[in-house]
């Protein structure tokens, strides 16, 4: 045997003493929250998931959910934050858009806090003189709606007032996400024969029954034609009885001084962060 292939056997035998290092996988498994429900579960089914639930458990935000939130194909379909809640809710059995929309909000909140902290910066332009106006607004300080105790509730979670002028006697339920949806749909397809009427298309969704009649036709044309003394009062009692994240806050503006309650908005831009 010759010196070089006594030097190669060595140099062989050196590199199958060497053990290679192990494969380093980095992963990353986020924390989870358990998110206050306004609802407390009330107002479920006694079949849904969070019948009499008062927290959801979801996990924090992370890369995955920041691609579903800047999906130009989501975005488009108006389905990004469906597809948020469906990735960070953690029992799967869940639909979304089952959530009563206080609930929703709720979580979408604590998604916001736990990703980027309680500063949120939004645009908003003054009703009065329309300047543009940069607000910071403590996500912290929101709290939730209180139902009043005078409110009485069905057994199956529904809401009964009788109207001053019509005197007619209302049943409101709660909407959901699917009632939200069904209600942006109906709007755009009214608009677009320009027949648009918002506010009588969210009654219909609201009113579960008018003097004990649930039949869809005769609801939808009482909240045609309800007087607007009646729709205020209708518009009033709802806020009341709806368990929510409280987001009014005091807007002033910068160039005329002009003074108004506002709601924080919730969007898909409500995540962006820069």
């Amino acid at each position: 045997m010759s010196r070089n292939a006594n030097r190669t056997t060595k140099q062989e035998s050196k590199l199958k003493l060497t053990p290679s290092p192990p494969e380093q996988q980095l992963t990353y498994s986020p924390p989870t929250t358990q998110v206050v429900l306004p609802s407390a579960g009330n107002f479920y089914p006694p079949e849904h998931p969070l019948h009499d639930c008062e927290t959801i458990e979801v996990k924090q935000m992370t890369t995955r959910e920041e691609e579903i939130l800047t999906s130009q194909a989501l975005i488009q379909k108006g389905l990004v934050v469906d597809r948020l809640l469906k990735s960070v809710i953690l029992d799967k059995s869940i639909e979304p858009q089952s959530l009563l929309i206080g609930d929703k909000n709720a979580v979408l909140v604590a998604l916001r806090i736990d990703a980027y902290g309680t500063n949120y910066g939004v645009d908003l332009s003054c009703p009065l003189c329309g300047q543009t106006n940069h607000k910071e607004i403590n996500l912290a300080e929101l709290s939730h709606t209180d139902l009043e105790e005078k409110i009485e509730i069905t057994d199956h979670g529904t809401f009964v007032v009788e109207l001053p002028r019509t005197k007619a006697t209302i049943e409101l339920r709660l909407l959901t996400g699917v009632d939200e949806k069904k209600i942006a749909q109906t709007n755009k397809k009214t608009k677009k024969y320009g027949m648009e009427r918002p506010i009588a298309t969210q009654y219909s969704h609201m009113i579960a029954a008018v003097n004990g009649d649930t039949d869809p036709n005769i609801i939808s044309g009482f909240a045609s034609s309800l007087p607007a003394f009646d729709s205020r009062m209708l518009r009033n009692y709802y806020k009341k009885i709806n368990p929510d994240v409280d987001l009014s806050f005091d807007f002033q503006c910068d160039k005329c001084g002009h003074e108004q309650g506002m709601e924080v908005p919730i969007t898909a831009n409500f995540f962006w962060v820069e």
